[in-house]
């Protein structure tokens, strides 16, 4: 279909179909592999603030040490903080997912690669990197 044409039978566009296909898989995601993942992946350590026992997970590029439940403001564009805290570790994909070009074609692929692909924990700088990393490597690969 061409890009910005409605489609009669769904009154979206392509675009907004895949947005919204995404935005949904998403939670799914989170809440079967991601926590699993994240479930083997965690150990118990003194919070330093605290000085109690928490779950921890390591950064597997910079080595850092993060509470499972830990959050911070993030760094903005503009050089502000965030509002609002979000978690300081993320998971990253490791083989990356199928882009979602052609939903008849590569949704399948896409689910695949996002539940059972190999995942590793990364902290939020290191994850910025990586992606900025693989971005540019598929940009001039094409």
């Amino acid at each position: 279909m061409t890009r910005g044409v409605v489609d009669p039978v769904t009154g979206i566009t392509d675009g907004a179909m895949r947005t919204l296909l995404k935005s949904n898989l998403r939670p799914i995601w989170r809440n079967t592999s991601r926590k699993t993942f994240i479930s083997s992946v965690r150990r118990k350590a003194i919070n330093p603030k605290t000085g109690r026992l928490w779950n921890v997970v390591d950064c597997c590029d910079c080595g850092r040490v993060m509470g499972v439940s830990e959050k911070e403001r993030r760094p903005k564009v503009d050089g502000t903080l965030s509002k609002k805290p979000r978690s300081v570790w993320e998971c990253d994909h490791v083989h990356g997912i199928t882009p979602l070009h052609d939903i008849q074609e590569t949704l399948g692929d896409f689910w695949y690669d996002m539940i059972y692909g190999e995942q590793e924990v990364v902290c939020y700088t290191c994850h910025k990197e990586r992606t900025a990393k693989q971005a540019t490597e598929r940009s001039n690969n094409k």
